[in-house]
């Protein structure tokens, strides 16, 4: 039996880089051969098993890594349109195909969801197991390391689309990876002003590269007054909420003009408390929340974008490491010395 390299959580105190087999795929599912797997905020809970973690559904032993690119090796025999060598990136969210959100177009949010390699195998493997329906065939012209980035760009991008941000000014509360995303994407479609907010210097750099025309950082500035300023008093079109802080989401909808947008991407870890009449109902503001891509529109538009040259994701991937500096990689992860860390296997 074939083996390979798979970094694998075994128990809720340990993370191993083992010798594993390599996976069969079933009839539905593809065999792919990773190029590159990206990390995530996701793998840094399941390596320190937090309370999310404990709760998401996971069995141990569980292969790590859901963000990646590879080459199909094989395909199931129910699997149409994917052949070996087609080079391929995975979206995450696995729908049943049955459900009401599945029949009409939602399968990013299927009532049944699954995802990759929380309720399966992952992908910090040399080889790794894909349900065919979410193996997307992306052009060549994309590298692997874009390929891998691909479903946190897409959440990104999704959020600028329904912002509506060609032409209009943009708050970009957060610049971890799904915020310098979303300013990368902002530009990409056209937003006339971009404000990036974040504590870090060096995130705030980043996100100057990527697009920003102003960045904030609220530790040392009043972030609501700088927007008001950027802004002629009016106060911004859009919010992009990518930090999950309760302080940052309040201070973004007193940002937010009347008749503004917000999406909502970030989790904050706690309730938060926020004046729903002055900060919504009278400003007949509308708020999306956003989960994940749209399966596959939201591709589509990726995809073109980045073969177009319009849209540039590698700025935010500030860190490349074989798969056996893995614990390096979630160290610079934790400390935020790194933005983006992809491995190739």
């Amino acid at each position: 039996m074939k083996r390979m390299r798979a970094l694998v959580k075994t128990s809720p105190d340990t993370v191993e880089l083992q010798q594993v087999p390599v996976p069969e795929p079933d009839a539905s599912q593809v065999l792919i051969r990773d190029s590159a797997a990206a990390l995530c905020g996701t793998d840094l809970h399941v390596y320190r098993w937090n309370t999310w973690a404990r709760n998401a559904g996971i069995q141990l032993p569980v292969v790590m890594g859901h963000e990646c690119c590879g080459e199909v090796v094989a395909a199931g025999a129910a699997v149409s349109g994917l052949h070996p060598g087609d080079k391929v990136a995975v979206e995450t969210h696995i729908p049943c195909g049955n459900c009401l959100q599945c029949r009409n177009g939602e399968q990013h949010i299927c009532a049944n969801l699954k995802l990759f390699s929380i309720h399966t195998d992952g992908c910090f493997a040399e080889y790794a197991v894909v349900p065919g329906v979410c193996a997307r065939k992306i052009p060549e012209a994309i590298s692997s390391r874009v390929g891998a980035v691909m479903e946190p760009l897409g959440t990104a991008l999704r959020s600028a689309l329904e912002m509506q941000v060609a032409g209009a000014s943009v708050l970009v509360t957060g610049c971890g990876p799904i915020g310098l995303f979303a300013v990368a994407s902002a530009a990409a479609l056209g937003a006339t002003r971009i404000i990036a907010s974040d504590v870090s210097p060096n995130r705030l750099e980043i996100a100057g590269r990527m697009g920003a025309h102003r960045n904030v950082d609220p530790g040392a500035e009043d972030l609501v007054a700088a927007v008001l300023a950027e802004t002629g008093g009016t106060g911004v079109d859009a919010v992009i909420e990518a930090s999950g802080n309760v302080s940052a989401i309040q201070q973004a909808f007193r940002c937010l003009r009347k008749g503004g947008r917000v999406a909502l991407v970030g989790l904050p870890d706690r309730p938060l408390e926020l004046e729903i009449g002055k900060e919504v109902v009278f400003k007949e503001a509308k708020v999306v929340g956003i989960h994940g891509r749209t399966m596959f529109e939201t591709w589509t538009r990726m995809e073109n974008l980045l073969v177009s040259g319009k849209l540039d994701a590698m700025p935010a991937i500030t860190h490349v490491l074989p798969l056996e500096r893995w614990k390096e990689g979630i160290d610079l992860a934790s400390n935020a010395t790194a933005c983006k860390v992809v491995f190739e296997p």
